[in-house]
Parts: C-alpha cells; structure tokens; sequence
C-alpha cells in the first residue's frame, strides 16, 4: 500500500508529538507542514526529513498530501478545518473539536455534504488499552456500570503554557484537560441526562479546577473532575456490580490497567505499547479515507458533537465564555 501523506496545520507540541509518533506505522509520512511565518515552518520541517514548509495555511492545504492534521489552538480549529475542507483535503482536527457544539455541527455538515472524511484527534479512544477495557466491559465481566470516577489534574502555570489561561486561545481546564474524563465516561456510558458543574474560575475567568456530576438514565454517575492548579493522580476508575476496572496514570495514554472482582481476585493487564500513542487515530483515518468513508465508527461525528454540547452545558454552568463565540 502506498504511503499515507500528512500535511500538519500548526507546529506546536503536539504537532511535533504527532509526526514523531507516525514512522512507527511504516506507511505514513508527513510531507507538508503549514505555519503563520515560513521561520516556524522551516523550523519544524528541519526536524524530520523531506517535509515541505509553508509560511501560510492556504499554500499547506493546496499542497499533494491525502489528509491535513489540524494542531492548532481550539479557537481556529473550526477556520482551520473548514480552509483544508474547502480544498478538498479530509481532515483530522485536534480535540477539542473546536469551542462549541455550534461550530461542531457546522464542520460536520459541510463534510457531509461534501463527502470529505473528517474526523476529530481524540486519539485515547483509540489505543489499544482502552479499547480492551470496552471489550471486558462488553463482555460484562463487570456487570452492571454504577460509577466512573476520573481526574485529570496537571500542573500547568501561565509560564509553561500562556494560551491555557486566555480566554482569546480558548484557554482552562475544560477543553484541554477536562475532554478526556468527559470522553471515557462518554466511551462507557454514552450521553448523560444531567450534569452538574463547579468550577474556580482564574482572573481573567477562565476555568482552573472544574468538577462534574453526571448522571445517566441506567441510573450510573461519573464524578469527573480537571485543573490547571495541581498534579493529580491522572488516574480513572470503572465500577460495576461484579467488578471494577482500575486504570494506572495517565489513564488516557498508553498504560496499565486491572480488573478486580468485588470477592477481591485480581487480573493485571500491563502496558506493553512503545511510542506516544498518537499514531492509532492516523492509522484509523487512513483506513476512513482509503475505505471512502466519512467519519470513523470508533470517533463518530454524532460523538463529537456531543461532546461540545456537553462542555457547553457545563461552560454555562460555570461562567465560561470565549471571544470567538
């Protein structure tokens, strides 16, 4: 099979983090990488052989590759995806989606209309531990889901990273850390019918430490929670009536996990995978775009859009807003 051929919008972190991870798939490349300034781009391209910088977005997106990666701030995630859409190119956003669940449904409707495959960066949803984890629970080793607890607590001061604490970048918790306790509960146990949220809100109002109630109709909660302020255990736990699941820090990245029966047996399921873990979600979107598919049944639009409309009920819950709304 030939070579899957990345363009990347932005050269942050994880963008960086991402064509790092992609030589471990063998067929993917990325050959493209677009920035506000040509200085940022070359810099990036220095990193990795034979990729081609772009001191602009529109030139990256008009360039030959099969798929553009969207790695830029949550704000122009919605403009980002929507330029490399409009040139025909299928899109791999970074999560969160974008800022609102309005934004969500307009990148989803274009795609669907247009036929462009489009598909959001979530990339724990695709490793392989928690997609073992679902299987154990599919199988109904644990019986009965009644809890999902999970943190996500990271000590990140304006030093180490600006953007998180301006509300202009679509800065706090929420959409940065916040997403993923949101996301496993979502993996698990679909949309809530209600969420309640707390939340200590920085100066310049946005979120520092946020927690959530959900409740679900099976008559399940999730008590999740996020912050800026402080290291937590990054851990997760999955309840149920027979047994319960314990997943090690960080719980959505590669790492162990066990299962132990409420009689106390235990089963380890140790972390074997190498690498960051973000080549599982471009190994799926490759598949979605050579299949002539759309959307990926692991990170459906439909689940996107969920997602955003429940961190926008929460935003409102406790006073977050962004500029770009």
């Amino acid at each position: 099979m030939s070579t899957f051929r990345w363009g990347i919008i932005g050269t942050g972190g994880i963008a960086r983090a991402f064509a790092e991870d992609l030589p471990r798939l063998g067929d993917h490349q990325v050959v493209a990488v677009g920035s506000r300034t040509l200085a940022s781009a070359e810099s990036f391209a220095q990193q990795f052989s034979d990729v081609t910088a772009f001191g602009n977005y529109e030139e990256l997106v008009a360039a030959d590759v099969d798929a553009v990666y969207v790695a830029t701030p949550h704000p122009m995630h919605y403009e980002n995806a929507l330029l490399a859409m409009r040139a025909g190119k299928p899109v791999l956003c970074e999560k969160a989606f974008t800022v609102n669940a309005k934004e969500a449904r307009a990148l989803v409707a274009y795609a669907q209309e247009n036929r462009i495959p489009l598909m959001e960066a979530m990339w724990s949803r695709f490793l392989p531990h928690l997609q073992q984890v679902k299987e154990i629970i599919s199988n109904g080793a644990l019986g009965e889901i009644t809890n999902i607890i999970a943190d996500h607590g990271q000590f990140i001061p304006y030093e180490r990273a600006p953007r998180l604490w301006e509300p202009e970048l679509g800065g706090g918790a929420l959409l940065d850390l916040g997403i993923y306790p949101l996301t496993l509960a979502h993996l698990i146990l679909g949309s809530p019918i209600s969420i309640n949220a707390q939340a200590t809100l920085t100066d310049k109002k946005v979120d520092l430490n946020t927690s959530m109630i959900l409740r679900y109709a099976s008559g399940a909660h999730a008590l999740l929670s996020c912050t800026m302020a402080s290291r937590g255990s990054v851990s997760a736990m999955i309840v149920g009536d027979k047994a319960r699941i314990e997943i090690d820090g960080s719980f959505y990245a590669p790492t162990s996990f066990r299962v132990i029966t409420r009689d106390g047996e235990i089963t380890e399921y140790p972390k074997s995978y190498e690498g960051h873990g973000l080549r599982e979600e471009a190994a799926e979107f490759a598949r979605v775009v050579r299949a002539g598919e759309i959307e990926s049944p692991l990170m459906t639009h439909a689940t996107s859009i969920e997602l955003m409309g429940m961190m926008d009920q929460i935003r409102a819950q406790i006073g977050v807003s962004y500029p770009s709304e």
